[in-house]
């Protein structure tokens, strides 16, 4: 395997580095925030159909899956910090050129597809990217709290845009709040010049790229816990695809819901994010009590979205989504966090690249489902069903001891070879 270069980390979570890459994702984590809620909009305005969102969202997923478990293997051999930079920078370019042509009310659907192309393209090489340096700025104490600082900078903005998108939406329209996020790529740019990061020192005999792409898929197959964990995820993920393509139309369609309460939900949600941050931020969960965590965090978030989508009123929703959201971040922030500590570094890039392949490669395939059976069905409905096939599909998580070793895994007393058993 290769080596890290000498890199001293730091003991403290908020060093120079860590912070510079912070906070340029919580500038463009704003951008995309605006930026989801007007293309929203803007698509169903457009059209009027669910459908061509979930067509959208598809051609944005799909390159992420397809060049994801090649791009991994990419990230391991190149400079992770100009790919860091490159990725943003092509973003902002193209999205700014999505504002300017909404500006100009020369906007086409097709043209959103195929910035949306370009940057799923990006983030396929920038998300295992981000990943993989994460645990080379901080300690490995303090890796569930970056990462929980990382939520909270999603979470935050999430809420920023909920709270004020439909206002300026409603008030300057889809190509400012496209240009604002265009702008936000080019400042997070900007910021990401200035962070240090670890280069990966190349042995003399380097594998192949076929050799290094079959060790990485080896490495993240070669953990039976690791597999039925991606299973379950892979199916959950499904699902919830089908859930989040149908709840903008299930509240465009309801006069009780409307586009003003959607912006509501939204940001109890985002409540529900910031608080569970701000939560793991802050305490510390011993290795061994990672699978406990996570696992009843996960099992709580189907249950609170089903009481949600199932008792129907506005206020008691709200209140459900925003502890489903609470709990979703910490079992995916604990889950991520297991991940990281078990990959050695020089292989990070292209596993972690495989678990994210394998964590959203179904999402294309439910959006499009879900968006052609909202056109058909009744998007309550469909969701109900969802939740509860999703309450019933993570129960063998709870019994699978392999999945278990994984989460829990600590390498100050374990080695690899204990969670192969």
């Amino acid at each position: 395997m290769d080596s890290i270069k000498s890199f001293e980390k730091p003991k403290k979570l908020w060093n120079k580095n860590f912070f510079l890459l912070w906070q340029g994702q919580l500038v463009s984590c704003l951008g995309d925030a605006f930026y989801s809620m007007a293309l929203g909009f803007w698509v169903l305005d457009k059209t009027g159909s669910s459908s061509i969102m979930g067509i959208l969202m598809a051609a944005i997923s799909l390159p992420r899956i397809i060049i994801g478990p090649f791009a991994g293997v990419i990230v391991d051999r190149f400079d992770r910090k100009k790919m860091i930079i490159l990725g943003d920078l092509i973003r902002g370019i193209g999205i700014l050129f999505v504002g300017y042509a909404a500006y100009k009310s020369i906007l086409e659907v097709w043209m959103v597809i195929l910035i949306g192309v370009i940057c799923g393209i990006c983030s396929a090489f920038f998300n295992p990217a981000i990943s993989s340096i994460i645990p080379d700025l901080v300690s490995n104490d303090n890796i569930v709290k970056a990462n929980s600082a990382q939520q909270m900078a999603v979470s935050t903005t999430s809420l920023v845009g909920s709270l004020s998108g439909g206002f300026i939406y409603s008030i300057l329209g889809a190509s400012v709040m496209f240009i604002f996020n265009g702008i936000s790529y080019i400042i997070s740019t900007v910021t990401e010049m200035f962070i240090s990061i670890p280069k990966v020192e190349q042995k003399e005999s380097k594998l192949t790229f076929r050799e290094d792409f079959k060790e990485g898929l080896n490495f993240t197959f070669g953990f039976r816990g690791l597999v039925v964990l991606l299973a379950v995820c892979f199916a959950l993920n499904f699902f919830f695809a089908i859930f989040s393509i149908l709840l903008r139309p299930w509240f465009m369609m309801e006069e009780y819901l409307g586009v003003a309460r959607y912006g509501v939900i939204s940001a109890f949600q985002s409540i529900g994010m910031i608080v569970a941050s701000i939560l793991l931020t802050n305490i510390n969960i011993k290795a061994e009590n990672r699978a406990k965590t996570m696992l009843i965090s996960l099992f709580l978030t189907i249950t609170f979205f089903f009481l949600g989508v199932l008792i129907n009123k506005f206020y008691v929703m709200c209140v459900c989504f925003s502890f489903g959201l609470f709990f979703n971040t910490i079992s995916n922030t604990v889950m991520m966090s297991s991940m990281m500590v078990t990959v050695p570094q020089d292989m990070r890039g292209k596993v972690m690249s495989i678990v994210m392949t394998c964590s959203i490669a179904i999402q294309p395939i439910g959006t499009l489902i879900g968006g052609v059976l909202g056109d058909i069905f009744y998007p309550r409905s469909i969701m109900i069903g969802c939740f509860l096939i999703c309450m019933i599909g993570c129960v063998p998580l709870f019994f699978s001891k392999s999945t278990k070793k994984v989460l829990n895994y600590n390498p100050q007393i374990q080695n690899l070879e204990y969670i192969k058993r």
